[in-house]
C-alpha cells in the first residue's frame, strides 16, 4: 500500500458541482478506471480517498490536491491516464505523485477573480482592498453551537495584484487550510460593502496552495 497526490482541475459547469458530490464522483471514476485502492478496515469499509481542502460551491479550481491510497505497484503516471479517461466534462488530474507535504501544512490559497470593468474600476477596488475596512458575515462555532460573526477581512489579505491588461482580473492570497478561511465570495462581501454597490463575479479560480512560508504546496 502507498499513497498517491492528485491534482485537479474542475473547470466550467462542474464548479457547481457540491463538495460531497464531487467525493462521490471521484468513487465512481475510481471504480471505473480499476485503480486498486485500498479500503479501510472495520464493520463498514470505503475505500480511502481524501479531499485536502473543500473548493467552495460556485469556485473553480486549478490544482485541487485529493490524497489516495492503492495497493499494488501501479504506477503514478498510469492512475493520472487512467483516471483522465473516465474522468466527466471539466475535470481532469493535472499530475500524480507522491505526497511531500502533510495536509496541514496548507496555510494560503491563491485566488483569480474576474470583475467587469463597467461594474468597478481598479482604481475603486485598489481603494477598498487597502482601506483596512472590508468586512464580511462568516459561520463560527460559541459554545458549541453555530453563530454568525463578522470578519474584519482587510487583516487577512495576504497580498494582492490588480490586472487591468486583461479586463479587470484582481489576483489574490487569503488564509486556507484547517485552521482559518476566506474564500473570494466572502472578500468581496467586503468590497461590496465598503464601495456600497454590487460587484458581481464574473468568474473566481483557485489557482494554488501555499504552505506558511508560501512555498508551494505538494
Amino acid at each position: 500500500m502507498y499513497e498517491v497526490r492528485l491534482t485537479l482541475s474542475k473547470q466550467g459547469r462542474i464548479k457547481y458541482v457540491s463538495h460531497l458530490d464531487m467525493f462521490r464522483l471521484m468513487q465512481r471514476a475510481v471504480r471505473r478506471a480499476q485503480i486498486p485502492l485500498w479500503y479501510t478496515e472495520g464493520f463498514n469499509p470505503h475505500p480511502y480517498i481524501s479531499f485536502l481542502l473543500a473548493l467552495s460551491l460556485g469556485i473553480e479550481g486549478l490544482q485541487e490536491p485529493v490524497d489516495i491510497r492503492i495497493v499494488g505497484d501501479m504506477t503514478c503516471e498510469e492512475i493520472k491516464e487512467r483516471l483522465n479517461a473516465v474522468m466527466p466534462e471539466g475535470m481532469r488530474v493535472e499530475q500524480a505523485y507522491l505526497p511531500f507535504n502533510k495536509p496541514a501544512e496548507i496555510a494560503w490559497g491563491e485566488y483569480e477573480v474576474t470583475l467587469d470593468p463597467a461594474d468597478v474600476s481598479a482604481d475603486e477596488l485598489y481603494a477598498a482592498l487597502v482601506s483596512g475596512e472590508l468586512s464580511c458575515e462568516k459561520s463560527g462555532k460559541s459554545g458549541g453551537k453555530k453563530v454568525i460573526k463578522t470578519v474584519n477581512v482587510s487583516e487577512y489579505i495576504k497580498k494582492f495584484e490588480i490586472d487591468r491588461e486583461n479586463g479587470l482580473v484582481l489576483k489574490v492570497t487569503l488564509p486556507a487550510g484547517s485552521v482559518f478561511n476566506l474564500n473570494p465570495t466572502q472578500l468581496m462581501q467586503g468590497v461590496e460593502g465598503y464601495l456600497g454597490k454590487s460587484v458581481p463575479v464574473q468568474r473566481a479560480v483557485r489557482t494554488g496552495l501555499l504552505c506558511e512560508d508560501m512555498s508551494v504546496f505538494r
